[in-house]
């Protein structure tokens, strides 16, 4: 225990020297923080800094001390104005924030931004759990962090080797305007389907593409990951499976359709690692279910 902890202290050490060349304002009082995007909202209270925030986003609903923040709207559909009328020290924004209009009035603005990469992978959780652990002046509480998530990344990756899962997997999405859509890659949902071990049979593709029930049929998905607000949205499982753009697939008929929680999985956050290990149980069920 005693040279663990001296091995976070180092590990603290030398990402403050190395990152603090790139972060310049990292010593800085930080006072009043907005916080845009579930991931990094996350991040903040894990590493005790929730009492800092001014306000957040609406997807920052983890943990529920941030429901009881004031909201700046949604990730994607910002209005810089609102965030600014809030005279804020620093604003943390997720990869997945904009538009880009919105992101650029906040650059010009002239106050600090801390901007995560746009990127759905374990390795960008642990960066952005770096950048607001100097940021914020909790290094220490952010290598403990780090130490955790990367456990948890080990456990996940013994967890899903030993369901030897490969499965094709089509992640269906319907957006506000009612068009179904499928997943590709460059998204939240092809970095969740790498780390279950699956195909994406949409990898073809950049983003979210339309998807027509030819498309999906000629798929032959294995499984189909739904998010279980776009399925509310929808009416709730029995409206997903009876979808136009699904209903004739093999996964569908072989009921082979499972939801997908949008926090725990599609934020790309500190609880990634285990709720992937998680959902490759679900789907390893489901699996043997229908053989």
């Amino acid at each position: 225990m005693i040279m663990m902890k001296r091995n976070l202290t180092f590990y603290a050490a030398i990402v403050l020297t190395a990152m603090s060349v790139f972060f310049p304002f990292a010593a800085e009082a930080q006072e009043r923080v907005v916080s845009v995007g579930g991931d990094v909202t996350e991040i903040v209270y894990a590493l005790g800094k929730g009492d800092a925030l001014v306000a957040t986003d609406s997807t920052s609903v983890y943990p529920k001390e941030a429901n009881d923040t004031p909201k700046v709207g949604y990730v994607r559909q910002l209005a810089a104005e609102g965030v600014l009328s809030l005279e804020p020290d620093l604003i943390i924004i997720s990869g997945a924030a904009g538009p880009p209009p919105a992101l650029e009035q906040l650059r010009a603005s002239g106050v600090q931004m801390l901007e995560m990469p746009a990127s759905y992978t374990i390795e960008a959780i642990l960066e952005k759990v770096d950048k607001i652990a100097l940021t914020l002046g909790a290094v220490d509480k952010g290598a403990l962090l780090r130490a955790r998530i990367e456990a948890e990344r080990r456990g996940m990756k013994d967890r899903v080797a030993k369901l030897g899962l490969s499965p094709k997997v089509l992640f269906f999405v319907t957006l506000q305007n009612g068009v179904p859509q499928a997943a590709g890659i460059e998204t939240a949902a092809h970095g969740v389907i790498e780390l279950l071990g699956g195909e994406n049979v949409f990898a073809s593709h950049s983003g979210y593409k339309s998807l027509s029930l030819e498309a999906a049929v000629a798929a032959d998905p294995d499984i189909i990951l739904v998010m279980s607000h776009h399925a509310d949205r929808l009416g709730g499982m029995e409206a997903v499976k009876s979808h136009p753009a699904i209903s004739l697939t093999r996964a569908v008929q072989e009921n082979r359709v499972i939801l997908v929680d949008p926090v725990t999985v599609m934020q790309f956050g500190p609880r990634l690692p285990s709720a992937v290990a998680d959902l490759a149980e679900q789907i390893a069920s489901e699996q043997a279910a229908g053989l």
